[in-house]
């Protein structure tokens, strides 16, 4: 029967236990560069003992620029600033592992100055933004640009790679029938919706060696009228395992509320059907996210074998210590109540909770 201090090996990666601080958008970097306000935020995640420490999602591309404080992975002299990161962490012999996130139909150009791109020409319902649907050629030199980013980050030093396809990004469009609506080789079926994302694992796979750890945090289901099935899904992230991926982090895609992965009050895990079906179906770690505040309930899940390392974001803004807290027998639950202040302050580049005051 596993337990939450057991180690875990991912490839070749061996964690020395099953927390995950999943990739927390923070809002704190200088024109796509590290600040010292970064440097300070994973100084203190590296101190708290937890197994695996996420980034926030890096851009590899301008256009893929979600927020002013984004950091970047999309030119060769982002380099030494993301090795940065990788120091304040490694001096408390912590693993970190760099998240590549491209925005998509969702950036705005107030962020990139261009208009946003997606799978298809659509309207963003939120802020009612033509998208232009990318030409093929162009897919291509996107899977290429993720290529390259991997490789930064590799040189930076990380210790991993996660790629985001999940909730309403780029990738976690091309997935879902309902922001997909191609008919080439990009579109049309499961199998074709799932080619951007395999493209760009196989790629970062042959450019890593085998046995460099390749993370994706996946949408197994959406959660949109017109989406993908949790079937679906699961037969993509089946795939993606085949194509060279070493762990899967369960979360959902495509949804009508854009933030329903974030969701308000919520302090019980809320993706367990969805990591449950993946935990049958894969021979990689499958690691669980969302709702995760009780001990009771992080302990459930890895003992019945839903998951094999549990993912949380919003206890570590209110606590990056929380792990070592649980350890030394302090805490058995994490005091985060969802409230999602923290998430205001974040687009604020004030990242903290409104309950503790920490920056």
């Amino acid at each position: 029967m596993a337990n939450l201090f057991d180690t875990i090996t991912i490839n070749k990666m061996e964690l020395d236990n099953r927390f995950v601080r999943s990739a927390t958008m923070d809002n704190l970097a200088n024109q796509g560069m590290v600040s010292d306000a970064e440097l300070k935020l994973y100084r203190e995640l590296g101190e708290g003992e937890i197994g695996l420490i996420v980034t926030h999602g890096l851009f590899p591309t301008q256009d893929g620029q979600c927020s002013p404080g984004q950091l970047g992975a999309h030119t060769d002299d982002t380099t030494s600033s993301l090795s940065r990161l990788v120091g304040v962490v490694h001096m408390n012999d912590g693993k970190i592992a760099a998240q590549i996130l491209h925005g998509g139909w969702l950036c705005s150009p107030e962020v990139t100055g261009l208009q946003p791109v997606g799978p298809s020409d659509i309207v963003n319902p939120n802020s009612g933004i033509q998208v232009r649907e990318l030409s093929g050629d162009e897919i291509y030199k996107l899977v290429e640009s993720y290529i390259q980013a991997a490789r930064r980050i590799i040189e930076a030093g990380f210790d991993a790679i996660q790629i985001h396809g999940a909730h309403n990004w780029l990738i976690s469009a091309f997935l879902s029938p309902s922001t997909n609506r191609r008919k080439d080789e990009w579109g049309g079926s499961p199998e074709r919706r799932s080619k951007f994302i395999r493209q760009i694992c196989r790629g970062i796979r042959h450019l890593a060696g085998p046995d460099y750890p390749i993370l994706v945090k996946l949408g197994i289901n959406d959660y949109h009228p017109e989406g993908k099935t949790i079937s679906e899904g699961i037969n993509t992230a089946k795939l993606l395992e085949e194509d060279g991926v070493n762990a899967i982090e369960v979360s959902e895609g495509i949804g009508e509320d854009f933030f329903h992965h974030i969701r308000t009050n919520a302090v019980r895990p809320y993706y367990l059907q969805e990591c449950r079906q993946a935990r049958q179906a894969l021979s990689i770690p499958v690691i669980l996210v969302g709702g995760m505040r009780k001990l009771h309930d992080m302990l459930t899940v890895i003992e019945e074998g839903a998951a094999d390392a549990i993912s949380m974001c919003r206890p570590f803004i209110m606590d990056p210590y929380l792990v070592k807290h649980i350890r030394q027998g302090l805490t058995k639950n994490s005091g985060c109540t969802s409230c999602n202040e923290c998430i205001d302050r974040m687009r604020q580049g004030n990242l903290g909770c409104s309950l503790t005051h920490v920056m």
